[in-house]
């Protein structure tokens, strides 16, 4: 395998347009790679792991679309940047290749040197990226910050509109959460479990804390903020353990909630009027694997509807007895008619009630419980 920082994909049915593109582009010493369909694409890049991929809309077999959305599905692929080509100009086609994930879409008939300058910006863009996160990455390993004094507090933030319990078994607990203010009338709610809970947990909060700061804005998707907190955790702090998350992006004004599970409990939705349920969205844990990409669901929301978010220490009950024994079933089963029974209390008492109604107010395991209010 060559350098793969400079490795370029041409993927074409036509031999006569990859020649034409592979000329183009050798004259920038790039190296390059050829495929004649999204098939043989899909295997070229897992096994060079190419830095960019020129891609044809119209091939036999998959076609351009269904081979970038596998490009971007896969773990060794999808940090890929990816410039569609095609003879069509139509904005209907370009929208669809930039939600599949394209970077840029180029016409056939665009000269060499448009070609030549759009793929010299994206390997830019692509190696400054990588840079950036390096030299993140390096800087997280050197916080060692006290846990407590970073949660956020109601008081801190009254138009997130939030309560929260939180206890910590040891001095430096497993769980976590955050309250991020995205943009006017939208925040980020986190809750997280760190595997462990040892000292070296506490490195987590910090790092979490910083990453969301700098990726929880309205230019990041929920899937794209949490993908970055994982390739960024699983390089440095969680290279030994990983973490349960839940997160969930509110957006007031929209009437909009966005939300994905990272192998944590569902949050429960409370809508002010009808049943409640657990929003699930199963996702692969935070800091197992690096490139990991995430998936979330959307609900519209009404003023007064509640959510809750929560850690395992509320939900794992200890059952016949054997308090290594834990039945997240018979909890589960528990959680909405506990929660049904306080649909009328206040915001700021809530999160107390519930975990003293779960029997989670006994000092055995982390507990953390965030109540939000749309």
């Amino acid at each position: 395998m060559g350098d793969a920082s400079y490795t370029v994909l041409i993927v074409d049915d036509s031999r006569a347009n990859r020649a034409y593109l592979a000329e183009i582009l050798e004259e920038d010493g790039y190296r390059i790679l050829q495929a004649e369909s999204g098939e043989e694409c899909l295997s070229l890049a897992a096994a060079e792991c190419p830095a960019l991929v020129l891609l044809d809309v119209v091939m036999t077999g998959i076609d351009g679309f269904e081979t970038l959305k596998r490009l971007k599905a896969g773990r060794s692929t999808r940090k890929a940047a990816v410039i569609m080509l095609t003879s069509l100009g139509d904005e209907e086609s370009k929208l669809k290749a930039f939600g599949f994930g394209a970077v840029d879409y180029i016409v056939k008939s665009s000269s060499g040197a448009e070609v030549r300058a759009r793929v010299r910006v994206h390997l830019r863009l692509a190696s400054a990226d990588a840079e950036l996160v390096a030299a993140r990455a390096e800087s997280l390993r050197q916080l060692a910050v006290a846990q407590r004094s970073m949660l956020a507090k109601p008081d801190d933030l009254p138009d997130a509109r939030f309560a929260v319990y939180y206890r910590s078994l040891h001095e430096a607990g497993g769980d976590f959460y955050d309250v991020v203010p995205v943009a006017d009338g939208l925040y980020l709610y986190f809750m997280a479990d760190v595997a462990g809970h040892d000292i070296g947990t506490s490195y987590a909060t910090p790092a979490v804390k910083v990453l969301l700061a700098q990726c929880a804005t309205p230019a990041y998707s929920l899937p794209d903020t949490m993908a970055y907190l994982n390739e960024v955790l699983a390089r440095t702090i969680l290279q030994e353990t990983y973490l349960t998350a839940y997160a969930l992006r509110l957006n007031r004004r929209a009437g909009k909630a966005v939300y994905l599970a990272a192998g944590h409990p569902p949050a429960v939705y409370i809508p002010a009027e009808g049943p409640l349920r657990f929003l699930e969205c199963e996702n692969p844990f935070v800091g197992m694997f690096t490139d990991t990409a995430y998936w979330s669901e959307t609900i519209d929301v009404r003023k007064g509807d509640r959510f809750v978010l929560y850690t395992d220490g509320l939900v794992e009950i200890a059952a016949g007895g054997d308090a290594a024994s834990k039945s997240w079933t018979e909890s589960r089963g528990r959680l909405l008619p506990v929660l049904e029974g306080f649909r009328g209390s206040s915001l700021e008492e809530l999160p107390g009630a519930i975990v003293a109604a779960m029997g989670a107010d006994r000092p055995d395991d982390d507990v953390a419980v965030l109540v939000i209010e749309a």
